[in-house]
């Protein structure tokens, strides 16, 4: 444009002609442009760029103070840094990752350590937060013992007889082995006893695990080892489903008091949202459709 100009000074003549084609070129491409957009499903303003923080459009800085843009920023490079150097085991890198996602703090670019099947059935270890009985439980599980168990004590030579006979599909040998290993079951519940779930959900879990085990056709190899195996790991796996359960349950009370608390901040005095749940989302970097559901559990959707 500034050489158009430039050069119609030099020949005395006037510039207004060349730059009016010029703009209206310009107009129409832009024209073009917005319907191509349109065409393929985009809005208008697609291609222009939009700053991620609608509170400081990106600088960082608000009034004299850093955006909380920034300060999340840094609270994660402070957070990647401090924890590049440990030697923090799995489950406890897990929990320090979820305890920051509570808090709202995202590691971008980092994940979890990915935990690997290891080759071959070895005994799994429980991640729930182990915890002794209390007296309540001891009466419930002396109670349940006295109830399950006939008494009786069964020979090796008795229990490997009983596990043939169920590998030939025995029906009384798996009622017998169903009797035998309930208190075993209940034993193993308790020995594994945590604060994630309830020692007797624990037992009917370790129960039906039991059942469906010694009801598996597909299993050819049974036998005591075996079978407490399963136990162990469906005990586990009701432990790690419950963890996971509280948890999403705490993320989700932890979301909705956070978007309560930063609505009330967004909002002026006469009640009106300064922000749309577009931008709401970036300032607590929150996905857009998790602050919908939660303004419709809550009633303030409307």
């Amino acid at each position: 444009m500034g050489e158009i100009i430039a050069s119609a000074l030099r020949r005395g003549t006037d510039p207004l002609p060349a730059i009016r084609v010029i703009r209206d070129k310009n107009l129409s491409l832009q024209r073009r442009r917005t319907e191509l957009l349109a065409q393929l499903g985009y809005p208008e303003d697609y291609l222009s760029e939009k700053p991620r923080c609608p509170l400081c459009g990106d600088t960082g800085y608000r009034g004299d103070g850093l955006c909380s843009c920034l300060k999340k920023y840094y609270a994660q490079e402070q957070i990647r840094e401090h924890f590049a150097g440990t030697d923090l085991e799995t489950s406890q890198m897990l929990k320090v990752l979820q305890y920051l996602k509570l808090q709202g703090i995202m590691i971008e670019g980092d994940t979890a350590p990915v935990e690997t099947e290891e080759v071959g059935e070895t005994e799994p270890e429980s991640k729930g937060t182990s915890t002794p009985l209390t007296s309540e439980e001891e009466a419930y599980l002396k109670d349940y013992l006295a109830e399950v168990s006939n008494g009786k004590e069964v020979s090796p030579e008795m229990l490997h007889t009983l596990f043939e006979n169920l590998a030939d599909g025995d029906a009384i040998a798996e009622a017998a082995l169903t009797s035998i290993y309930l208190p075993v079951a209940a034993n193993m519940a308790a020995d594994m006893n945590c604060t994630e779930i309830q020692l007797a959900d624990l037992i009917q879990e370790a129960n039906v695990v039991l059942l469906t085990a010694l009801s598996d056709p597909e299993t050819e190899r049974k036998d005591d080892a075996w079978l407490r195996l399963q136990l162990r790991k469906g005990i586990i796996a009701a432990i790690e489903e419950q963890t996971q359960q509280k948890f999403q349950d705490d993320c989700l009370v932890t979301k909705v008091e956070k978007l309560e608390s930063a609505v009330k901040d967004l909002t002026d005095d006469d009640g009106e949202n300064r922000f749309t749940i577009d931008e709401l989302a970036v300032i607590l970097d929150m996905n857009v459709d998790e602050i919908r559901d939660i303004l419709r559990l809550t009633g303030d959707d409307k």
